[in-house]
């Protein structure tokens, strides 16, 4: 008994022993693997142990049989070391040569123990793969060839252990076993694999469904966003443009009325510095407008580039000249250093490239005490033509390393905060807008040592015959020059303090001027008087500015009449709708009393008479439309009654008084009296009297249509 147990208890501690560990324990292969050598040394310990009864040639038995029981001991324990592909060769290598060596001995390539070579060939393809079996089934194959080859030459021993039923039968299971147990793990690993595709498909299916569901879902989402995103955007262009509409139009009365009154040669000077400081003022506030107008139109990719052929060396002149005012109230020396090789006439966007010159140099006088501010231009050959490059370089405060990159974001300002004024979005403009052009802005800056900005800007060279845009000239125009067409000009605006500002220009130079304050009395107005040119402001109470001057132009005439559009828009679309709408031209508020005369002239071919253009002796005596309405309704009378009676004595007596009310009307009528020359006199007088008792009906009635917005003016 006590035999018994102790064998039974070894037995336990070596099955313990040969147990699997680690990672092997669960791998699928290694635990088939332990399982299968488990199987097969039962099997050839029972088939060892009865051979060495039944078969006479028990030592070929027992040499036969080491290796053969040697190799599912040595698999075992190298899987029980978590050695599971050396395990695998070993239970290959060590089948194979055992069981060759059994074929040899039983009869060669007659003996059934050759079906142990297409199970090794299976279990090479379960262990190592494809390869392994390929490898495996042709080292049999050539074995195979070999004992043929030594039978056909009758070499070697033949039935040299002569099987029995029993050993075929075990020979048989074994091959079976190394044979169906791998096959049975590939087919049940195929299984498995169809299994989770098939699981993998619906759930794959089910993803893409959902996925599907998701896009559809998303989709809506984007859409809906879009739309959104659209309506949002929609609804800031609608905001930006009647902000634009409503703040430039009180501008454009300010900035124009102050303009007016400061010409006037009476004035005193203490009032003409009052106007000075309400102008500059207006164009700050315009700036400050202009620049969040601006920032907004390029975030909303609104801003495109309108390039024109223009004269540079005017552009970088007139943008210095701008800000030498200011450089110098501080005592700063501005300078412009254009290189020889910079063209005269390039093609580009000249708008944006002014207000990128502008902007730069404001900031350079703004930011710098004392030194000097620099502009260079000079120009470099490159692929696509030519680059401009411009530089403003000043000796200001300068500019910290670590602001140097935040200085181009909007609303951002350095340096000293109780001193900056503006919005803080003049750099961050500048950078938009020489980007928007295919340039580039750099910066150089050492603090306390200046700034130096730099822009890189592909240019067209333009020929000098080219047609290039005019600019609108700094020479005040005095009245229209004589022997010239009686010009009629129709005034078509709502707002009363705009077109009694365009009114008191245009008339002032000698225009014949009549308003309509809406657009179908400008298309009745047309029809009836026949004028040369309208300025048409866009928005009107009925029917649209373009909507009007689409039915004049459908008038007989209508393809003749000059038409300008006049709008308080910033946007560049307002523009080409009225281009687009055949209108001739388009003028923004708040515009200047030169652009307007500009426009006109280049339009229409009018000429004028400048103040440089006087001579020195005729200055300031001229008799202008409008000269007699400082002067009192019984002045005038008396004055007109004496010059027709030829009354020296009076006229001179007369034209004291008018000297003591305006000294400069005083002085061109002692000028015309001295010569003789009374019919000129009389002539502006009895002018002002028809002007008057013109004005003073229509006024009479001007208060009720004013208040129904359908009133016109007319003026001779």
């Amino acid at each position: 008994m006590s035999g018994s147990s102790s064998e039974s208890s070894l037995v336990r501690r070596t099955l313990w022993a040969l147990r699997l560990r680690g990672q092997a324990a669960s791998d699928p292969t290694a635990q088939t693997l332990h399982v299968l050598m488990l199987l097969l040394l039962l099997l050839l310990a029972i088939h060892e142990g009865l051979a060495e009864f039944i078969n006479p040639h028990k030592l070929v038995i027992t040499l036969l049989g080491i290796p053969m029981i040697f190799t599912p001991v040595a698999t075992l324990v190298l899987l029980s070391k978590n050695r599971v592909r050396a395990a695998g060769v070993v239970y290959l290598v060590g089948m194979w040569v055992a069981f060759t060596a059994i074929i040899s001995l039983n009869g060669g390539i007659h003996h059934v123990a050759l079906a142990v070579y297409i199970a090794l060939a299976v279990s090479a393809a379960w262990l190592f793969g494809y390869g392994a079996a390929l490898w495996t089934a042709g080292v049999s194959i050539g074995a195979t060839l070999v004992m043929a080859i030594l039978e056909t030459q009758h070499i070697g021993p033949s039935h040299y252990l002569p099987g029995t039923a029993f050993g075929v039968w075990m020979l048989v299971i074994e091959s079976t076993l190394m044979g169906v147990v791998p096959v049975t793990l590939v087919l049940s690993s195929l299984r498995g694999a169809l299994t989770q595709s098939l699981r993998a498909e619906a759930e794959l299916k089910l993803h893409q469904q959902h996925l599907e569901e998701l896009v559809e879902q998303r989709t809506a989402e984007l859409v809906e966003a879009r739309d959104q995103a659209q309506s949002s955007n929609q609804a800031k262009s609608t905001f930006l443009a009647n902000m634009s509409h409503e703040l430039r139009t009180p501008l454009n009365a300010i900035l124009g009325f102050s303009a007016l009154v400061r010409g006037d040669s009476g004035l005193p000077e203490k009032h003409r510095k009052d106007l000075d400081i309400v102008n500059r003022s207006g164009e700050h506030l315009l700036t400050l407008i202009d620049d969040v107008l601006d920032m907004a139109k390029v975030e909303a990719g609104r801003a495109v580039v309108e390039k024109t052929s223009f004269h540079l060396d005017n552009l970088l002149h007139d943008s210095v000249e701008l800000m030498r005012p200011r450089a110098d109230e501080k005592g700063l020396r501005l300078v412009l250093d254009k290189s020889p090789v910079v063209p005269r006439f390039v093609r580009a966007d000249a708008g944006k490239l002014r207000q990128v010159l502008i902007n730069l140099l404001s900031n350079a006088v703004k930011y710098t005490a004392q030194g000097s501010v620099v502009v260079s231009a000079d120009a470099v050959d490159s692929s696509y033509g030519i680059t401009l490059i411009l530089e403003v370089a000043d000796t200001g405060i300068g500019i910290a390393v670590e602001d140097q990159t935040r200085i181009f974001d909007p609303f951002v300002q350095v340096g000293n905060k109780g001193s900056q004024k503006g919005t803080g979005l003049g750099l961050a403009i500048t950078r938009r807008f020489v980007e928007l052009m295919g340039g580039r802005l750099s910066l150089q800056s050492t603090p306390s040592h200046g700034s130096v900005f730099r822009i890189e800007l592909p240019v067209e060279e333009m020929e000098k015959s080219a047609k290039v845009v005019s600019e609108i000239g700094s020479k005040r125009v005095l009245r229209l020059a004589a022997g010239q067409t009686d010009y009629r000009i129709l005034v078509v605006e709502d707002k009363a303090e705009n077109w009694m500002l365009l009114e008191r220009i245009l008339h002032g130079a000698g225009f014949r001027v009549r308003v309509a304050e809406n657009g179908e009395r400008s298309v009745e107005l047309f029809s009836s008087w026949r004028p040369h040119f309208i300025w048409m402001d866009l928005r009107l109470p009925g029917i649209s500015g373009i909507e009007a001057a689409l039915r004049i132009r459908e008038k007989e005439g209508g393809s003749k009449v000059r038409i300008v559009a006049v709008t308080a828009s910033a946007f560049s679309m307002q523009r080409d709708a009225a281009l687009a709408a055949g209108l001739d031209d388009f003028v923004r508020k708040p515009y200047r009393v030169n652009e307007i005369f500009d426009c006109m002239g280049r339009l229409l071919g009018v000429r004028y008479l400048y103040a440089d253009e006087l001579p020195a002796s005729e200055m300031g005596l001229s008799l202008p439309p409008g000269c007699f309405d400082t002067l009192s309704q019984e002045l005038r009378e008396e004055l007109t009654n004496a010059v027709v009676r030829l009354d020296v004595g009076r006229i001179t007596a007369l034209i004291g008084r008018v000297s003591d009310c305006d000294a400069v009307l005083g002085r061109a009528l002692a000028h015309c009296a001295d010569r003789f020359d009374y019919s000129r006199i009389l002539a502006a007088l009895e002018s002002a009297r028809a002007s008057a008792s013109l004005n003073t009906g229509e006024e009479q009635g001007r208060g009720s249509k004013l208040m129904t917005g359908h009133a016109d003016r007319h003026l001779p």
